[in-house]
C-alpha cells in the first residue's frame, strides 16, 4: 500500500495540471468600466457596485476600471489624448465590451471608440437626455440604459406633502451634469411656475450658495440637483456637497437621487446609481453570452421609486400619511418588537409549547377513544377484505410455518380447501414447486420483516406449476409473530410477455432477412456494365479506372456489410455517391447528379441500403429510356420531428395512379419490367422500422419526371 503512494500523489499531481491548462485554455472575456467621474463619488461607486453585482462573478470574464474624473480634471479638449493613453494601455488586451457610466465617458466613446476599442460593444448608463441621433455611425455598437430622473413626481410629492410652499428653490451647478439638468428642469419646471414661484441658485460659490440658503424662510422649500464644482472652480462629492448644504439650510430638501438620502433631504422620487449599474450590467451580460446590439436595445426609463427620511420627517413635522403610496421609509426608529425581537419570540415560542402539550393531552385523550373505535371497525374491514380479495391471503405462524388460516382465493387457485391446510405447513401440502422458496428458509425476509413482489412457481392440488407474485409481512397477531402471505397469480401475464418478447424476435429476424434480400438483388447488369467501364478506362485513363475500382469496391463491402441497424445519413449519402460515380463513368454527360443536403442532418441515424435503391430506380427507370439522359437530385432538410428526404429525376415520369401500386410491391401496372421492386422493398423496410406514417410518397406524371421522398424521425 505504502508503495503505491508515490503513484496516487504523481496522478493527482497531473490531474491537477491538466486542469489548471483546462483553465487557462479556455476562452477569457475582458470588460472596461469606464466612469465620467472619480472614485468616492457616491454615484459612481453606485454604478460601480451595480455593474460588478452582475459581471464580478462571470466565469472567464476579466473586469478593468478606468476614472475620467470629468468633474475635477478633464475636459473636452483632453479627449485626444486619453485616447492615445487608452489605445496604448489596452493595445493588447483587446476589450469585449466597454460599460459607460455618464455622459462625459459616453460621449468619449462615441468620438473614439472605433479607435481605441475597435472590436468591443458598448453598453452606457446614467446618460441624460438621450436621443437616437446620438449615436451616428455607432448605432450598431452602442446600447444601454438612460437616466430619467423624475423631477416632476418629487415636486408633486413635496408640494403635496407640504402644500403651504410658496417658492421652490432649486440648487445646481454649471458641470456637464449640472447643465443636463437644467436642461430637465426647463422641461417640468413651467408646471409648477404657475402655483408656487421658483428660483435658481446655479451660478454661485459654495459660501455664497450657503448663505443664500441660510437665508431660507418657511414656506420655502428646496429641489437639490447636483452641486459638485462651484463658481470658483472647487469641487465637492455629493457627501460633502449635501453635507455642507444641509447645515445651513433651514427649510426643507428633496431630491432625485437616492445617495441623498438619509444625509439631509426630506426624499421624493429617486433615482439609484445602484439600478443603473445593475441593468447596463445584465445588457452587457447578454452581449457577452452571443446577442447582438440589436437585440439588445436601449432602455429608455429606469426605476424609480418613493423613498423619505423619517428624521427629515420628523423635523419638519410632515405626517407618514402624507406619503404617497408603497413609499419606502428609512431610518425610522426600532419598534418594541424590533429592539426585543428575540425575548418575544422566546416566550410566544414557551407559551406555544405549553399550549401545544395541553392541546397534545387533550387530543391524545379523544384519539385513544377513537382508536379503540376504529379498531373494531378495521378488524371488520380486515375480516371482509381477507374473505373476498382477489389475490389469495394466507395467515401463517413464523414459527413452524403452519396455516392459521386461507381465503377463498386462495382454495380457488390452488384448488386446496381451508380444511386440507388449516394445521399443516407448505411443506405438508407441497405448495412450493421449489421447497427452497418458502419463507422460514427465506433469510432476507427474516431478516427485514417483509418481501415485496416476489416472483416464484406454486404447485396447484393438481399438479400444475403456476407463476405467482408474492408479498409478504411479519406481523404480531395474539402475542405471536405471524406471516401475512399475499400471493397474485401471473401466469397469464408472464406468457403474455414470452409471447411479445417472441414477436419481437421474429420482426428482428425479418428485418435482417429483409437486408440480406436487398444486399442480394445487386443488379448483374450493374456489375457487368461497371466492368466494362472499368476495362475501357484502363486502356484509356488508368488513374479514373483505379479510382472506379476503388469506388466499386466500397459500394460492394458496404451492400454485404451494411454496418447495423442504422448507420449516420453522411455515409449512405457516400454510398449513393460510390454507385453514381461508376454511373457516371459510364453515362458520362447523360447523367448529372446534384445534392441539396442541409448540413445539419447529415448525422441523423438512417436504416442502411435504404437510399441508394431508389437512387438506381431513378437512373434505370427514370432517366435511361431518355435518349439525352437527365439529373438525379438528391435533396435532405431538417423538418419537425425529423429529416425529410427525398430522390428526384427528370426522367420520363408515369402516371400517379400506375405509381402508388408500387409501394406494395405490385408491378402489373409499372413501366419497365422490375420498375416497382426496389420502392416495395424501401416501402416495407420504412414501415417495418417507423410506422405508416414514415412510407414512401411519391409524385410523378408522364414526361415531369418522378419523385420520391420519405422522412426519417429524429430519435
Amino acid at each position: 500500500m505504502i508503495q503505491l503512494l508515490p503513484r496516487v500523489f504523481a496522478l493527482a499531481a497531473l490531474i491537477t495540471c491538466l486542469a489548471v491548462q483546462a483553465a487557462w485554455a479556455a476562452p477569457r472575456q475582458r470588460v472596461l468600466l469606464l466612469h465620467s467621474y472619480h472614485q468616492g463619488l457616491n454615484w459612481t461607486d453606485g454604478v460601480d457596485a451595480g455593474i460588478r453585482s452582475v459581471l464580478a462573478g462571470l466565469p472567464g470574464v476579466e473586469l478593468y476600471t478606468e476614472y475620467l474624473d470629468a468633474k475635477r480634471l478633464h475636459a473636452p479638449e483632453d479627449a485626444p489624448a486619453l485616447a492615445g493613453r487608452l489605445q496604448a494601455k489596452y493595445a493588447r488586451v483587446p476589450m469585449d465590451v466597454v460599460v459607460a457610466s455618464d455622459d462625459d465617458a459616453f460621449q468619449f466613446l462615441l468620438g473614439w471608440r472605433a479607435k481605441v476599442f475597435p472590436g468591443a460593444r458598448v453598453v452606457f448608463c446614467g446618460v441624460n437626455f438621450f436621443d437616437e441621433a446620438m449615436l451616428g455611425a455607432e448605432k450598431d455598437h452602442v446600447t444601454g440604459v438612460v437616466e430619467d430622473f423624475d423631477v416632476r413626481g418629487t415636486l408633486r410629492a413635496a408640494l403635496s406633502m407640504l402644500p403651504s410652499t410658496y417658492r421652490v428653490v432649486v440648487v445646481n451647478d454649471r458641470s456637464s451634469t449640472g447643465l443636463a439638468n437644467a436642461k430637465a428642469l426647463a422641461e417640468v419646471m413651467p408646471e409648477f411656475e404657475k402655483k408656487v414661484a421658483v428660483a435658481t441658485l446655479d451660478d454661485l460659490t459654495m459660501d455664497e450658495l450657503l448663505d443664500r440658503v441660510e437665508a431660507l424662510s418657511q414656506g420655502d422649500l428646496i429641489l437639490l440637483m447636483t452641486f459638485n464644482r462651484d463658481r470658483a472652480g472647487r469641487t465637492f462629492d455629493y457627501d460633502e456637497s449635501i453635507a455642507l448644504i444641509a447645515s445651513r439650510a433651514k427649510a426643507p430638501m428633496f431630491g432625485v437621487w437616492d445617495f441623498y438620502l438619509g444625509h439631509g433631504i426630506v426624499g421624493g422620487l429617486l433615482t439609484s446609481g445602484f439600478n443603473q449599474g445593475e441593468v447596463a450590467g445584465r445588457m452587457a451580460q447578454r452581449l457577452l453570452a452571443g446577442e447582438s446590439v440589436a437585440d439588445v436595445p436601449v432602455r429608455k426609463q429606469s426605476p424609480h421609486r418613493y423613498m423619505f427620511d423619517y428624521a427629515q420627517l420628523r423635523r419638519f413635522a410632515i405626517p407618514l400619511s402624507a406619503l404617497p403610496e408603497g413609499s419606502e421609509v428609512v431610518n425610522r426608529p426600532a419598534s418594541f418588537y424590533d429592539e426585543h425581537q428575540g425575548k418575544v419570540l422566546s416566550v410566544a415560542a414557551a407559551f406555544l409549547v405549553l399550549l401545544g402539550m395541553v392541546m397534545a393531552l387533550w387530543v391524545n385523550i379523544q384519539g385513544r377513544k377513537k382508536t379503540e373505535a376504529s379498531l373494531r371497525e378495521s378488524e371488520e374491514k380486515f375480516e371482509r377484505i381477507f374473505r373476498h380479495s382477489p389475490d389469495w391471503i394466507a395467515i401463517l405462524r413464523l414459527n413452524g410455518g403452519i396455516y392459521l388460516d386461507v381465503n377463498e382465493a386462495f382454495e380457488k387457485v390452488t384448488g386446496f380447501s381451508r380444511a386440507e391446510v388449516l394445521g399443516r405447513t407448505s411443506m405438508d401440502i407441497g405448495i412450493y414447486a421449489n421447497p427452497d422458496q418458502r419463507y422460514e428458509l427465506d433469510d432476507e425476509f427474516l431478516r427485514t420483516g417483509s418481501t415485496q413482489n416476489q416472483e416464484l412457481q406454486y404447485r396447484t392440488k393438481s399438479g400444475e406449476v403456476i407463476t405467482v407474485e408474492r408479498s409478504g409481512e411479519l406481523v404480531e397477531i395474539g402475542g405471536e409473530r405471524c406471516i401475512v402471505s399475499i400471493v397474485r397469480d401471473i401466469t397469464q401475464k408472464r406468457q403474455a410477455e414470452q409471447a411479445l418478447l417472441e414477436s419481437e424476435r421474429q420482426k428482428k429476424l425479418r428485418t435482417e432477412a429483409e437486408i440480406k434480400m436487398l444486399q442480394a438483388q445487386i443488379n448483374p447488369h450493374f456489375l457487368f456494365n461497371a466492368i466494362t467501364s472499368i476495362m475501357h478506362y484502363i486502356r484509356t485513363d488508368p488513374d479514373t479506372a483505379s479510382d472506379l475500382l476503388v469506388k466499386l469496391g466500397d459500394f460492394f463491402r458496404k451492400n454485404i456489410k451494411p454496418g447495423g441497424s442504422s448507420i449516420p445519413l453522411a455515409k449512405e449519402l457516400e454510398h449513393c455517391e460510390d454507385y453514381l460515380s461508376i454511373e457516371r463513368a459510364r453515362f458520362e454527360e447523360r447523367l448529372r447528379v446534384s445534392y441539396a443536403v442541409d448540413p445539419a442532418v447529415l448525422e441523423c441515424p438512417v436504416p442502411p441500403l435504404i437510399l441508394q435503391p431508389l437512387v438506381e430506380n431513378a437512373l434505370r427507370h427514370g432517366l435511361m429510356p431518355k435518349e439525352e439522359g437527365g439529373e438525379i437530385r438528391i435533396e435532405a432538410a431538417a423538418v419537425e420531428g425529423g429529416v425529410r428526404i427525398c430522390v428526384r429525376d427528370d426522367g420520363v415520369g408515369m402516371d400517379q395512379a400506375d405509381a402508388e401500386p408500387l409501394l406494395a410491391g405490385d408491378v402489373s401496372r409499372a413501366r419497365p419490367k422490375g420498375s416497382g421492386l426496389a420502392l416495395g422493398n424501401v416501402q416495407a423496410r420504412l414501415v417495418g422500422i417507423h410506422g405508416v406514417g414514415h412510407g414512401l410518397c411519391i409524385e410523378t406524371a408522364p414526361g415531369r419526371g418522378f419523385t420520391v421522398c420519405f422522412t426519417i424521425p429524429r430519435p
